[in-house]
């Protein structure tokens, strides 16, 4: 396992299931219609990580539901089930901007609109065909 997928499985990966937690817990009526959406659904968000522009790996987060289930590394395949269709989007990111992200927990938990409104401008989201 390299340093990125290193990072994504035991930094990342557990932040994200924690901010999540706390979404969950926090914002429970607004979590439930996301919920609904989602339910009996096995949704996969894509990532794509970088360091200095240069990609250094491809990740896949599964969902089954409205629960991560688990991190898939060296594969980008992204597939989010709405109302309208397949969605096939994913995000780049720079791996400094996730660090800083993990550092800023504390604020995802408490306010997680507005700060992940301060890194908005740091993702880029593209979509495969």
């Amino acid at each position: 396992m390299n340093d990125a997928d290193k990072f994504m499985q035991e930094e990342f990966l557990p932040f994200y299931k924690r901010t999540f937690d706390a979404f969950k817990h926090n914002h429970n009526v607004l979590f439930s219609i996301v919920e609904k959406f989602l339910f009996d659904k096995n949704n996969r968000i894509g990532i794509r990580l970088t360091e200095k522009e240069s990609m250094i790996g491809e990740y896949t987060i599964y969902l089954n539901g409205a629960v991560i289930s688990h991190l898939e590394t060296g594969t980008l395949s992204p597939e989010i089930h709405t109302p309208f269709g397949i969605i096939k989007s994913y995000a780049i990111l720079e791996k400094s901007t996730a660090e800083n992200m993990i550092k800023d927990e504390a604020n995802f938990i408490k306010d997680p609109f507005t700060t992940k409104m301060k890194y908005a401008h740091e993702v880029t989201v593209k979509f495969l065909k």
